[in-house]
């Protein structure tokens, strides 16, 4: 293959021959995608896509697009995946091309079912359905069979799946399709595993390896692999599943498909906990858990990117057809022209002046709405940014204590073991859970700083009074780390602001002073009138940082967050939420550090001069 469209490409080169020459570029970028070179086969589809003739073949052109989405797909890079298809697609219903809507269709449900978004995915295989019933086309309908089985297997439709399972095996033997074969087998020890009919699982898993021998699918190879090891662990045969587990653990890390990873570290981690090693057991645990933080942030962004995705093709489709519009005003302006020279020159006149009227309102109109895109994409943009923070703190810094929290306690409950492992971690466990409330009171004091409309209550307040309390709260913190606390708060210095958002706003400084000023440092709180306004410092002798990272604390754009003196866990959220409060209640903050030298936060607010 590689030397005949290497011989087509030059003859078409040779020859001027433009569309021979890019379906010798789609031949080799195939070529290539499934033989291993996924990286390559996607350079040379970037490459024949910048060619402007493509889009005057439209077939090619599908080609390519396909060829491109699949490459991201091998890749794990699903919102490229659901652009190019998407694209693809659209190609295909404005020429009505019957098989290309049908595959495109089903490659775009294959990708939801992937990512277990089954509404999504059905809504496409529906459509697929319809298309391939025109293509008449036995092989085609298997492929769709093959895929509505997996999909109905995960919606628990074991019947309806057992019965697409049969009539796809049958068309695909028949017509001897070894890569759909090699896949519905391995759908069909699924259908077998839910059933816990681990033998019948066994079988077919078994004649989906054998089968698999020369395809370039590291993935599929590896949820095989798994489906056996999930077999022989269901059969009781826990050293080969270990085994074949661990093999398929290799695949999955080789493919860079963190989802498989996870679910092969939990299996390894039951295969142990059955087998009594608590040490290999803890360990498998500790992986899944870092996996699933990580996997469920993962998921988080690429539904969001997914989103951006769908919404920026949306935005491209409708530009396309406002600019289509355009045009065809455009072109229907040109006619009435002409027709109007045949009578006289009032009338000729008369059309010219309504043409550019409606073309002024149509602009003023185009320019509105151009308008409130770009404030929604804006609004769109930052509630993304907020969002992905949201799920970052609440998929590790709130989830992952919360999970170690459940796993000691069933430890503690079912296993022997378990006292001594809850009196190891307690202490750990007791600050994580402190960190947590700490974390979530700031979520909820954010999430009320983010809502429109949102009032506060303005006060006079004692700074001395209310410190101290705060001062008071870390009490515990400040005595593990020998602290000195140097009180230079004048007992007549009042301010007016919200109380609540006061607490906040110190409560915040003051846990960050603790957890970055070392043992046996200082701590400074202090006051100080300046004009209209009280100025608040608190300063301490901590690691202090550098003027990039003091410009970073504040930015809405990225999270900037640092490990304690002891390994103090952080958010990034304290600092946004402390300006958030100080603007809020008609003041400012200023941040001046120095690396090694410590740290100093001054915040000032109005003064209560009663």
């Amino acid at each position: 293959m590689l030397i005949n469209t290497e011989r087509a490409l030059e003859l078409s080169k040779k020859n001027n021959y433009i569309h021979g020459e890019l379906e010798a570029m789609a031949n080799l970028a195939t070529l290539y995608l499934y033989t291993g070179q996924t990286d390559k086969s996607i350079d040379f589809t970037l490459k024949t896509i910048k060619n402007p003739e493509l889009s005057s073949f439209p077939k090619t052109e599908m080609k390519i697009y396909n060829i491109l989405g699949q490459g991201y797909y091998f890749k794990n890079d699903y919102p490229s995946t659901y652009t190019q298809f998407l694209h693809t697609l659209a190609i295909a219903e404005k020429h009505s091309d019957q098989f290309h809507l049908f595959r495109m269709n089903m490659n775009l449900g294959t990708i939801f079912s992937r990512l277990e978004d089954y509404d999504e995915a059905l809504k496409y295989y529906d459509a697929a359905f319809k298309h391939v019933k025109k293509l008449n086309d036995p092989t085609k309908e298997a492929m769709m069979l093959s895929n509505m089985a997996f999909l109905n297997i995960e919606l628990g439709n074991l019947d309806q799946a057992k019965i697409e399972l049969d009539e796809t095996l049958a068309l695909l033997e028949k017509n001897n399709q070894i890569t759909w074969l090699v896949w519905t087998y391995s759908t069909l020890g699924l259908y077998y595993l839910t059933l816990n009919d681990f033998e019948n699982a066994l079988v077919n898993y078994q004649k989906s390896f054998d089968m698999h021998e020369g395809i370039n699918d590291v993935k599929a190879k590896a949820d095989i692999k798994y489906g056996l090891g999930r077999s022989y662990f269901g059969l009781n045969n826990l050293e080969k599943a270990e085994k074949i587990i661990n093999e398929s653990v290799t695949l999955y890390a080789s493919s860079d498909y963190d989802a498989g990873l996870e679910k092969a570290y939990r299996k390894l981690y039951e295969i142990n906990k059955s087998q009594d090693d608590v040490t290999e057991s803890l360990k498998y645990l500790e992986l899944t858990e870092k996996l699933s933080n990580d996997n469920f942030k993962k998921k988080n962004r690429r539904n969001l990117t997914m989103l951006n995705a769908k919404l920026n093709f949306e935005k491209e489709t409708e530009d396309f057809k406002a600019q289509s519009e355009l045009e065809l005003n455009e072109q229907r302006k040109y006619v009435k022209w002409s027709l109007a020279a045949l009578f006289t020159s009032m009338v000729i006149v008369f059309i010219i002046l309504k043409a550019n009227q409606r073309e002024k309102i149509l602009n003023r109109k185009l320019a509105k709405q151009a308008g409130v895109l770009n404030d929604n994409q804006k609004a769109l943009t930052q509630i993304n940014a907020n969002q992905d923070h949201l799920f970052s703190i609440v998929g590790h810094d709130l989830r992952g204590p919360i999970n170690s929290l459940s796993e000691i306690l069933t430890l503690y409950i079912e296993d022997p073991e378990g006292k001594k492992y809850f009196k190891k971690f307690a202490p750990q466990l007791k600050e994580d859970i402190e960190q947590v409330q700490f974390t979530m009171d700031n979520l909820l004091h954010w999430g009320k700083t983010q809502m429109k409309g949102s009032t506060i209550t303005i006060k006079s307040i004692s700074v001395k009074k209310e410190l101290e309390i705060i001062l008071q709260l870390y009490r515990n913190e400040i005595n593990k780390k020998s602290i000195t606390i140097n009180n230079q708060i004048e007992g007549n210095h009042n301010v007016f602001a919200d109380q609540q958002q006061f607490n906040v706003i110190f409560r915040n400084l003051i846990n960050n002073a603790i957890k970055f000023t070392p043992k046996k440092g200082m701590i400074t709180v202090s006051t100080a009138i300046r004009n209209n306004n009280l100025v608040i410092q608190v300063s301490d002798t901590g690691v202090g940082m550098t003027e990039t990272d003091v410009k970073r604390l504040f930015s809405n754009t990225e999270n900037f967050s640092k490990y304690g003196t002891n390994s103090e866990k952080g958010t990034g959220l304290g600092l946004r939420l402390v300006k958030a409060m100080v603007v809020k209640n008609n003041g400012d903050i200023v941040v001046k550090s120095q690396p090694n030298k410590g740290s100093r936060f001054i915040v000032e607010l109005p003064r209560d001069m009663a």
